[in-house]
C-alpha cells in the first residue's frame, strides 16, 4: 500500500470536515472557559524589593494595585510562577506597573514542562517595546502544558533612550489562563427529544434550529417586533429529572452592536399533570455581544414542560424581533427497551469505565467517553452467538475510526470489521453485516482509534443481532506464573555455572571452536583488597584468565580480544575475525578497578531501545555488558507481572489491573509514575512470557556476578485506588495525593509516605516482586514524585526516610538507586537518608556534560548541603542520548579528563555508568567509558588515557585492519562530533531537519531538542572521505559498515540543513524556479539518507517494528495490531493528541531510520513542498493548513497503518554511494573559507552606531552564526546603522565576507556602502557599495581594489523590518580579506593564479597516472589537508567552483 496516498487522502478529508470540527468546538465552547490559574501558583523571582513592598507574592494576588519589583535597576530580570503539578496554559497576561516617564521593556514568556526548568519552551514570540502600565498578552493556538511560567523583562528604554534607566523591573500582576470545562450536569442534553411549540407569530425558521447545537442558526420563533410576551415550550412525553440549562442568542463578532439588541427572558418548568409553571430563571438579561450566552444550574426536579418566556426585546429601532440561537436542557433519559439487540444491558467493561454502561443502554443520546484515544469497551453477551450484525453509533459531527473484535473466551480477540474511512456516522449508525455465518462470539470489543472532532473516544451506542449457538461457554485461560521459589530458576550458583556462562559468551560471539583457547579461574584479588580484577597469562599453550567473578573473567576475555586478537564486540556490529592461532601474551597482564559499580541504563532505555527485545536480543546485550565489566543492570522485565499480582491483591479485577498496566513501548514512564494504561492492554501470555524471560536473564546475571536493579516502591497507585482497595488495604482520600498530569497524561496517584498505609503497600509490593523475581537483587530504583510530582505538604526528608525504611524492611542489604536529574535529589531528600547513606547510590545522570556531584553547598536546594550529594555514594554516568534520537554526538574529551579527576579527588565516587535514554549508538563512547576505569594499580591515582594511542588501537580492532585514513577519520570525529565544547546545546545530538515537521524556520525537531551544528560540517565530510579510502580492505567488518553509514547519514543530515535554509530563502524571495530546484535536491538528500541507512540493520525501521510484531506471534489479532501500534506511535506522535501536541511529545523519539526516513519523513516534506510550490507558481494553495493538528493526524494515521518494513539490509555498495554523496551533496560553502581573513583576534576591534545589549558589535567577528550584531530593538535612525572596524596596524585588504542572520527578518540588509580610511588619512573613501540578497542567508563574498587601510566602515543603507515605523540593522558575521594571504591559493594546482576546472582535471589526471605533480602542486591539490591527494580533493575543487 502507498502510505503517502493513504495519509494524503485522510488529510484532505480532514480539511473537508473543518467546518464540522468548528461547529463541534462552538457547541462545547459554552461549557469551557479560560480560568486564571495563576492564583493557584507560587510566585518566585530572581529578587524582590523588601524595602518598599515590591514582593513577589504581589505578582499573583489578584490585585493590580500591588506589584512585584526587582530591588535595583537590573535587566534582564526574571519572575515566574510554579504550579503544584501542571496546567495547560493557553494565555498569559503580563500587567506591567506604571512609571512616571514613558518607558518600555521587552517581555518574553517561556514555560517549563514537568519541572524541567533547564530546558524552557517559548510561549509565543518576544514582545518588544512594551510600555510600562500596559497589559502584554501572549496567546497560543494550542495549550502548552506547563509546570512553571517564566517572564523575562529586558532591554528597557526610558524617554526613548536606553541610557540612564532609573526604573526597576516590575510586574503588577501575572495572569495565566487555562481552558477548563465547566460541567453543568452529569446528564446529557435532552432538548432535541422534546416537542417544540411556540405562540410566536409566523415563525421564520424550523424549531429544530433551537436544539441543533449550532450557534450560527437562529430559531426566529416570533417573526415580528415583540410588543408582548411570547414563549417557546419544549414538551416531553414523560417527566424528566432536569438540573441545568444553557441558552445562547445571536452572537456578533463585531465590537459593537449597531442596533443594540437586548433580551429579557425567564425559564419556567411544569410538572406532569400540573397546570402551573414554576419560575426557574427569572428575568435574565442578554445581548448579542459578550453577554450572548448563559448557563444555569438548578435544583434537580421532575418536569414535563420547559418554557422559555421572552419578556422583552429592545433595539435602537424600538422593539426588536426576538430569536434564540440554541437551547439545551440537561436531564434524564427515557428508559428504552432495545431487547432486539443481543448486546442490550449486557455487562460491559472499559479501560475508561465511568460511562461504559451507556454504550448499550438502548439510547443514542447517551455516550461512553474515554479520556483519549485509543480506548476500548468490551460487551459480554453472556452467551455464545452466531453474529448477524454489529451496529455502532458515534457522534455525527466529524467522523470516527475504530475496529471491532470478537472473542469466545475474553482473552483472544479476532478482528471482525473496521471503520477506517472518513465518513460521518449516519443516523441509522454504521451497520456491519457478518457475512460469515460461522462467526461465533460471546464478547464484542470496540477499539476506538480516532475522533476527528474531539480528542476523546466517544461511542453513543452499540447494538448486535444474532442467534444463540448453544455451544458451551469457554473459560478464560488462567495466567499461570508459578512462584519464583517453586521455579527452575531458584537454584544455587556454582563456580562451574560461572565458567559455563563465560564460555557461552565465547561460543555465541566468536564460535564454539574458540572455547578451548582459554582456561578460567575464579580467585580473589591477589593483592588482598576488594577491587574487582582480572589477570591474563600464558598457561599450557592457552590463555589463562583469572578474576574474582564472572564479569571480571569476561572483562579479561574482552581485553585479550581487543589488544591481542584485534576483535571488537559492540552493540552495533561485531568485528570478530579471530587470528588463525592463539596469540601468546608474552607477559602477565593485570588490571583492576576502584569502580565498585559499573552500572547500565536509564528507565527510558528500557522503552526507547529494549521495548520489544526477546531472548536473543537480551542474550546479546548481556554478553556485551559482561565483556565491558558491567555489574549492575537496571531491569524492569516482568514488572508487569509484579504489578498484576500487586493490584489484584489490593482488590482490582484482573482486567482492571491489565488496564492500569501500559503497553510494551511505555513501561519506562509507567514505572516512573508518569502515566498508566496507554498502549495496553497486553495479552495474558505477555505475563507468562516476560516472567520467563526475566528469570532466565537474571539467572545468567547471577552466574556472572551481575546484579539486576529492580523497581523500588515509593507509593505509586492507580488514580481510583480509594474506590478499589479493599480489606486491610482500604484507603481514604487523606491517604493519597493526586498527581495531576505529565505531558498531558494523567499521572498515577501517590500514597502519602507518612501514612500507615504506605508501609503495608510497600511490604506487599516487595513481596509480589519476590514472588516473581526472587530475592537475589539488592538494588532498587525509584524516584518519588518524579519530574513535577505533587507532594502537598510532605517533606522531602520524611519521604526519603520512609521509602528507605520500607526498602530495608524488605531487604536489609537494599541499596536505593536515585537519579540526579533536574533538581533531584533535593538536599532535604538526601538529609532524610540520615546515617544510612551506604544504602543509597546516586546516579549523576548527565555527568559527562552537566555534572552535579560537586554542586552541593550550604543552603543549596538540590544536590546536597555538601559536595558529593552530602557524602553519599555516587556514580559518574554518561547519558548522551535522548529519546533514541540518532546522530553522531558526545563529550569524549570530558570523559577522558573528568573521570580520572572525579576518581582522584572525590571521596564517595562508587563507579561509572551508562544512562542513555536509548543505547545502540555511538559505540566508540561506550567502548572508551567502560575501559578507562581499569588500571594496573587501582591504589594509585587514575591516569588520563592517551586518547591518540587508544584511538589507534580502537580503529584497528573496530575495522579489522590497520588503516591510517580510518584513524584520521576517527581523529576528526574527536574534534567535531565528540568534542565537548562543540556539543553543549540542548539535549543530545543536533536533530536532523529531515525529521522535523516541515516549516520555514526549524530550530529543532522535538520540544527539547536542537538542530544547531556547531562543528565545521566540511570537517565531517573529510572524515567520511577518509573512511572511504580503504573501503575494499575494511568492508568485511560489520562495525566499519555501521560507522561509515552513520557518518554518511550525518553528512547528509548536515547538508539537508543547508538546503532547508535555501528553500526558505527561495520562498521568502518568491522565487518558484529556485524553490523547485532546491526542494528537488532536498528530496534527493532524503532518498540518499534512506538508502544509506538501509545498508545496516541497526538503522532500519523494520528492526524495531518487526520484533514488536514477533512478540505477538502467539497472541490474537488485537494484540498483533496493538504491539505494532506501540512501536510506531512511540517514534512519531508518542501519544494521543493531547500528549503529542499539548504535552509536547510529538517527534521526541525521532530517528534516522531506513523506512521512517523514506516513508514517514519524506511524506511530510512532499506534502509541504508541493503546497509551497503551487503557491509560488501562483496556483491555489493552502500552506496555512500545516499546523499541529494537521501533522498529528498525519502521524496518527501512519502509526495505525500496517505497512510492513524490511529488517534485511541492502547490499548497496557504500563506497559508490559515499563518493556520490561527497561529490554532489556537500554542505561546503566556498564563501565560508576563512583562510584569507584578516585575523580578527589579533588585528581588529569593532564599534557600532548603536546596538542592543545582547547583540554586541564584536559578535560579527566571533565566527559564530548564532550570534549577531543588532541595532536597538526599539528602532533607531538609519544614520546610526553602521559598524566601524579599526586595525591595530595598517593592513592590505581587497575584499570582505558577509553573513546575514540565519533566521528572522529584522535588520537583514538589502543594500550597503563600505568605506575605507587609508594610513595617514583621517577621511573615509567609498570602496564598495551595492545591493544585498536578503533571501540568501549564506556567506556572500565581495571584492574591491586592493588598498592599505587602518579603518573600515560598513554602512547599512537599507534593511528589512517586520515592525511598522521601526528600522533596524543586523549582521551575523563580517570579515575583511586579503587575497594574497597564504600565498598560492588552495586548489590552484597548475599555478596559473586562479582556481578553475583545469585544476580539478589535473588532479584526476594525476590520480590516473597520466600527469605528475611537484610537491607544492600536491600541497595545493590537497584540499582537505589530510596529507594525501584523493578523488575527494578533486571533488572539493569542483565544489569551490560551484
Amino acid at each position: 500500500m502507498n502510505i503517502h496516498k493513504k495519509v494524503l487522502s485522510l488529510i484532505l478529508a480532514i480539511s473537508m470536515i473543518t467546518s464540522l470540527f468548528i461547529a463541534q468546538t462552538a457547541e462545547f465552547s459554552a461549557k469551557e472557559q479560560l480560568v486564571n490559574v495563576a492564583l493557584e501558583a507560587t510566585a518566585n523571582a530572581d529578587g524582590e524589593d523588601t524595602t518598599y513592598g515590591g514582593l513577589k507574592i504581589n505578582m499573583n494576588d489578584g490585585d493590580d494595585s500591588t506589584m512585584w519589583a526587582y530591588p535595583e535597576v537590573k535587566f534582564p530580570a526574571r519572575a515566574w510562577l510554579e504550579y503544584e503539578g501542571s496546567k495547560n496554559i493557553q494565555k498569559v497576561v503580563v500587567k506591567l506597573a506604571k512609571a512616571q516617564d514613558p518607558s518600555t521593556v521587552d517581555v518574553t514568556v517561556k514555560v517549563a514542562k514537568n519541572g524541567i526548568t533547564t530546558e524552557l519552551v517559548p510561549f509565543g514570540e518576544t514582545k518588544t517595546n512594551q510600555p510600562l502600565g500596559s497589559e502584554v498578552v501572549f496567546e497560543v493556538s494550542e495549550p502548552i502544558q506547563a509546570s512553571h511560567v517564566f517572564v523575562e523583562l529586558s532591554n528597557p528604554t526610558q524617554n526613548g533612550s536606553t541610557e540612564n534607566i532609573t526604573f526597576w523591573p516590575n510586574i503588577a500582576e501575572l495572569e495565566t489562563y487555562e481552558m477548563q470545562d465547566v460541567k453543568l450536569s452529569n446528564y446529557n442534553d435532552i432538548a432535541p427529544q422534546a416537542d417544540i411549540t411556540t405562540n410566536g407569530d409566523n415563525p421564520a425558521t424550523s424549531p429544530s434550529t433551537l436544539v441543533d447545537g449550532d450557534y450560527s442558526t437562529l430559531y426566529k420563533f416570533h417573526n415580528a417586533q415583540l410588543y408582548d410576551q411570547r414563549y417557546i415550550d419544549l414538551t416531553f412525553e414523560d417527566e424528566r429529572s432536569i438540573d441545568a440549562f444553557e441558552i445562547a442568542f445571536e452572537h456578533l463578532t463585531t465590537e459593537t452592536d449597531q442596533y443594540d439588541y437586548h433580551f429579557t427572558y425567564s425559564i419556567l418548568g411544569k410538572k406532569a399533570g400540573s397546570d402551573e409553571f414554576v419560575t426557574l430563571v427569572q428575568s435574565a438579561k442578554a445581548d448579542r455581544l459578550d453577554n450572548y450566552y448563559q448557563s444555569y444550574k438548578i435544583d434537580e426536579a421532575q418536569y414535563s414542560v420547559i418554557r422559555i418566556l421572552m419578556e422583552d426585546c429592545t433595539s435602537t429601532a424600538g422593539k426588536g424581533w426576538p430569536a434564540v440561537a440554541d437551547f439545551k436542557i440537561y436531564g434524564s433519559e427515557v428508559v428504552i427497551d432495545d431487547s432486539e439487540s443481543i448486546a442490550w444491558k449486557k455487562p460491559v467493561h472499559s479501560n475508561f469505565g465511568n460511562s461504559a454502561q451507556n454504550i448499550n443502554d438502548g439510547s443514542k443520546n447517551t455516550r461512553w467517553t474515554g479520556s483519549y484515544y485509543p480506548g476500548y469497551v468490551d460487551i459480554d453477551l453472556e452467551k455464545n452467538y452466531y453474529l448477524d450484525t454489529v451496529e455502532v453509533f458515534t457522534p455525527s459531527n466529524g467522523y470516527s475510526q475504530y475496529t471491532i473484535y470478537t472473542s469466545l473466551d475474553g482473552r483472544d480477540f479476532s478482528k471482525l470489521a473496521e471503520k477506517q474511512d472518513t465518513e460521518p456516522c449516519p443516523e441509522e449508525g454504521n451497520i456491519f453485516n457478518v457475512t460469515d455465518q460461522n462467526v461465533e462470539a460471546r464478547y464484542i470489543r470496540i477499539y476506538f482509534e480516532y475522533n476527528s472532532a474531539s480528542t476523546q473516544s466517544i461511542v453513543n451506542e452499540v447494538r448486535a443481532t444474532g442467534r444463540e449457538s448453544g455451544t458451551p461457554l469457554q473459560e478464560k485461560p488462567e495466567i499461570n506464573v508459578v512462584n519464583y521459589d517453586e521455579s527452575v530458576y531458584n537454584v544455587e550458583i556454582t563456580e562451574q555455572d560461572t565458567y559455563e556462562e563465560v564460555q557461552g559468551i565465547i561460543t555465541r560471539r566468536l564460535g564454539e571452536e574458540y572455547v578451548d583457547w582459554f582456561t578460567l579461574e575464579l580467585s580473589e584479588n591477589p593483592k588482598g583488597h576488594s577491587y574487582d580484577y582480572f589477570e591474563l597469562s600464558d598457561l599450557d599453550g592457552k590463555i589463562h584468565i583469572k578474576g574474582n567473578d564472572g564479569v571480571s573473567l569476561a572483562t579479561g576475555l574482552n581485553h585479550y580480544l581487543k589488544y591481542y586478537c584485534k576483535v571488537n564486540i559492540s552493540q552495533v556490529g561485531d568485528q570478530a575475525d579471530m587470528p588463525e592461532a592463539i596469540v601468546p601474551l608474552g607477559e602477565t597482564v593485570f588490571k583492576e578497578t576502584k569502580a565498585e559499580v559499573r552500572y547500565s541504563y536509564n528507565y527510558c532505555t528500557l522503552s526507547y531501545s529494549m521495548a520489544f527485545w526477546g531472548e536473543e536480543e537480551w542474550r546479546n546485550e548481556l554478553d556485551w555488558l559482561a565483556l565491558n565489566g558491567v555489574n549492575v543492570v537496571l531491569d524492569a522485565t516482568a514488572q508487569e507481572e509484579v504489578w498484576r499480582q500487586f493490584l489484584m491483591t489490593l482488590g482490582y479485577t484482573e482486567q482492571e489491573a491489565k488496564d492500569y498496566i501500559a503497553g510494551p513501548a511505555y513501561y519506562a514512564w509507567a514505572y516512573m509514575a508518569n502515566l498508566s494504561g496507554f498502549g495496553g492492554p497486553v495479552h495474558d501470555t505477555w505475563f507468562e512470557e516476560r516472567t520467563e524471560l526475566a528469570r532466565k536473564n537474571q539467572l545468567s546475571m547471577a552466574k556472572l556476578g551481575m546484579q539486576p536493579a529492580l523497581q523500588g516502591y515509593s507509593g505509586m497507585v492507580p488514580t481510583d485506588i480509594v474506590s478499589k482497595a479493599a480489606g486491610e488495604y482500604a484507603l481514604t482520600d487523606s491517604d493519597v495525593i493526586a498527581q495531576g498530569s505529565w505531558c498531558s497524561f494523567t499521572r498515577p496517584t501517590m500514597l502519602k509516605t507518612t501514612s500507615e498505609a504506605f508501609d503495608k503497600y510497600a511490604e506487599l509490593f516487595y513481596q509480589c516482586q519476590k514472588n516473581v523475581l526472587g530475592d537475589r537483587a539488592h538494588y532498587y530504583a525509584t524516584d518519588p514524585f518524579h519530574e513535577g510530582g505533587i507532594t502537598t505538604g510532605l517533606q522531602p526528608a520524611e519521604i526519603s526516610e520512609e521509602v528507605l525504611n520500607s526498602m530495608l524492611a524488605s531487604d536489609p542489604e537494599a541499596v536505593w538507586i536515585i537519579q540526579s536529574w533536574q533538581g533531584n535529589p533535593t538536599s532535604e531528600l538526601l538529609r532524610g537518608l540520615g546515617d544510612r547513606k551506604d544504602h543509597a547510590l546516586i546516579l549523576d545522570l548527565y555527568a559527562e556534560k552537566t555534572p552535579h556531584w560537586n554542586e552541593g553547598r550550604p543552603g543549596a536546594g538540590s544536590y546536597g548541603y555538601a559536595p558529593e550529594f552530602d557524602s553519599t555514594p555516587w556514580v559518574f554516568c554518561m547519558l548522551n542520548n535522548f529519546g533514541g534520537r540518532l546522530g553522531l554526538h558526545g563529550h569524549l574529551d570530558n570523559l577522558v579528563n573528568n573521570i580520572p579527576e572525579a576518581f582522584n579527588t572525590a571521596d564517595y565516587i562508587a563507579g561509572i555508568g551508562i544512562t542513555p535514554e536509548a543505547s545502540v549508538n555511538n559505540p566508540l563512547l561506550y567502548d572508551f567509558l567502560f575501559e578507562c576505569i581499569w588500571q594496573d594499580d587501582a591504589t594509585q591515582d587514575m591516569e588520563v588515557v592517551d586518547i591518540d594511542a587508544w584511538l589507534k588501537d580502537y580503529a584497528e580492532r573496530r575495522y579489522g585492519a590497520e588503516s591510517e585514513s580510518a584513524l584520521q577519520a576517527l581523529e576528526i570525529l574527536t574534534e567535531t562530533v565528540y568534542k565537548s565544547s562543540l556539543n553543549m546545546k540542548g539535549q543530545g545530538a543536533p536533530e536532523s531537519v529531515v525529521n522535523a515537521k516541515p516549516a520555514l524556520n526549524i530550530g529543532a525537531a522535538s520540544t527539547w531538542g536542537n538542530a544547531i551544528v556547531d562543528y565545521d560540517k566540511v570537517e565531517l565530510e573529510k572524515a567520511a572521505a577518509l573512511l572511504l579510502e580503504d573501503y575494499d580492505t575494511l568492508n568485511s567488518s560489520v562495525g566499519y559498515r555501521y560507522d561509515l553509514a552513520n557518518i554518511l547519514q550525518q553528512v547528509l543530515s548536515n547538508t539537508a540543513q543547508e538546503y532547508q535554509k535555501k528553500m526558505t530563502s527561495a520562498i521568502n524571495a518568491g522565487d518558484a524556479e529556485k524553490f523547485d530546484e532546491i526542494s528537488a535536491k532536498f528530496l534527493e538528500i532524503i532518498d540518499l539518507m534512506d538508502r544509506v541507512t538501509g545498508t545496516s540493520k541497526y538503522f532500519m525501521l523494520g528492526n524495531w517494528v518487526n520484533p514488536a510484531k514477533k512478540l505477538a506471534e502467539n497472541a490474537d489479532d488485537f494484540t498483533k495490531d496493538l504491539y505494532e501500534f506501540n512501536a510506531k506511535a512511540l517514534i512519531t506522535t508518542w501519544g494521543s493528541y493531547n500528549q503529542s501536541v499539548t504535552g509536547g511529545l510529538s517527534d521526541y523519539s525521532n530517528r534516522q531510520w531506513n523506512g521512517l526516513i523514506g516513508d514517514y519523513y519524506k511524506g511530510r516534506w512532499e506534502l509541504w513542498i508541493n503546497e509551497y510550490s503551487k503557491k509560488l507558481h501562483g496556483e491555489e494553495a493552502n500552506v496555512s493548513q500545516f499546523n499541529n493538528n494537521y501533522w498529528f493526524n498525519y502521524g496518527w494515521e501512519w502509526a495505525r497503518d500496517n505497512t510492513e518494513y524490511s529488517d534485511v539490509p541492502t547490499d548497496e555498495n557504500l563506497k559508490v554511494l559515499g563518493e556520490e554523496i561527497l561529490a554532489n551533496y556537500s554542505a561546503a560553502d566556498p564563501n565560508a573559507d576563512k583562510s584569507k581573513d584578516i585575523d580578527p583576534n589579533v588585528n581588529i576591534t569593532v564599534t557600532a552606531g548603536n546596538f542592543q545589549t545582547s547583540d554586541k558589535p564584536e559578535n560579527v567577528l566571533d565566527y559564530s552564526a548564532s550570534t549577531i550584531w543588532h541595532t536597538l530593538w526599539a528602532g533607531s535612525p538609519r544614520e546610526e546603522h553602521y559598524l566601524e572596524f579599526t586595525f591595530d596596524e595598517a593592513v592590505e585588504v581587497d575584499g570582505f565576507r558577509y553573513l546575514p542572520r540565519a533566521s528572522g527578518i529584522n535588520g537583514v540588509a538589502t543594500s550597503y556602502e563600505l568605506y575605507a580610511m587609508a594610513e595617514g588619512s583621517d577621511e573615509y573613501v567609498l570602496v564598495s557599495s551595492g545591493e544585498l540578497d536578503s533571501s540568501n542567508r549564506d556567506w556572500q563574498v565581495f571584492s574591491f581594489e586592493r588598498m592599505n587601510a587602518v579603518k573600515m566602515k560598513f554602512v547599512v543603507k537599507d534593511a528589512l523590518s517586520d515592525t511598522n515605523g521601526k528600522i533596524f540593522a543586523s549582521v551575523a558575521e563580517l570579515h575583511f580579506t586579503d587575497s594574497k594571504l597564504g600565498g598560492r591559493t588552495k586548489g590552484d594546482v597548475n599555478n596559473d593564479g586562479e582556481v578553475t576546472i583545469d585544476d580539478a582535471t589535473l588532479v584526476q589526471q594525476y590520480l590516473s597516472h597520466i600527469k605528475e605533480l611537484d610537491e607544492e602542486s600536491k600541497t595545493m591539490a590537497d584540499m582537505n589537508g589530510d596529507g594525501k591527494v584523493t578523488v575527494y580533493d578533486a571533488t572539493l575543487i569542483q565544489i569551490l567552483l560551484l
